[in-house]
């Protein structure tokens, strides 16, 4: 009788790995989340179609490792493909019950539709392309508190243009270094090396935005623009106009 009762271990894994994703349906969505059309496992299924926050995804897919069980973590990636979403995206990482981490993360996409996503309204009608890499990130704290423990990364936004009196000005490219700060906070920073000499330092925490920085017209500032900055205030002796959100 002994003999057989190694196959029980193996048996509700098993059972495990082969539990319908649908199950998903089981439980109560977080608000402004709502999916349909779940296929495949636990381990390795699809979402057919998802909306976020009045945003809408389809064909996303992901797949769990359990072999980082024994340590009490669970590795995943996901993936959400170009085709048809509002943005393109793949991550990989591992997850426990304290802690989350990505080993890596690629994402690109159109702004308007990360705008609304993320419910930001730009001051002025804005489009472009926008990207983001982290190499390293980590949050030991998922009470809500914290927006991470540690990031290493970069983003940017490419071919950006805004509407300026019923006319379209080409701004060009804003690269963006991010970190994670001592408060727990997502740290943003852009050098002033851009149409705009937009150049500020700023924070992203679950519960505030703070950014402080300066734009400085340049040759390459669109004329009609760099009039709007005079919105602003008065510029320093240095021709800076000096902002914070």
């Amino acid at each position: 009788m002994k003999k057989w009762l190694w196959l029980i271990p193996v048996y509700l894994i098993a059972l495990v790995a082969y539990i319908p994703a649908a199950v998903v349906h089981w439980f109560p969505m977080p608000a402004g989340i709502y999916i349909e059309q779940v296929s495949g496992t636990l381990w390795q299924g699809r979402v057919g179609y998802a909306v976020i926050n009045q945003t809408a995804f389809q064909n996303v897919s992901w797949s769990l490792s359990p072999s980082q069980l024994i340590t009490g973590q669970l590795g995943f990636s996901l993936t959400v493909p170009s085709k048809g979403n509002p943005l393109a995206a793949q991550a990989s990482g591992s997850a426990s019950v304290n802690s989350i981490k990505l080993t890596n993360l690629r994402a690109t996409g159109e702004l308007a539709p990360l705008m609304q996503l993320v419910n930001f309204n730009m001051p002025l009608k804005t489009e472009g392309q926008w990207r983001i890499a982290l190499e390293n990130y980590t949050l030991d704290d998922l009470s809500g508190a914290h927006a991470c423990t540690s990031l290493e990364g970069n983003a940017a936004g490419s071919n950006i243009r805004v509407l300026v009196n019923h006319r379209w000005e080409q701004l060009g490219d804003f690269p963006l270094n991010l970190g994670c700060a001592q408060s727990g906070a997502v740290a943003l920073s852009m050098a002033g090396e851009n149409s705009l000499g937009l150049n500020f330092e700023g924070t992203v925490s679950p519960n505030s935005i703070r950014v402080n920085g300066t734009v400085q017209p340049n040759p390459r500032t669109p004329e009609g623009l760099a009039k709007m900055l005079s919105y602003l205030g008065r510029p320093d002796n240095q021709g800076r106009y000096r902002f914070s959100i």
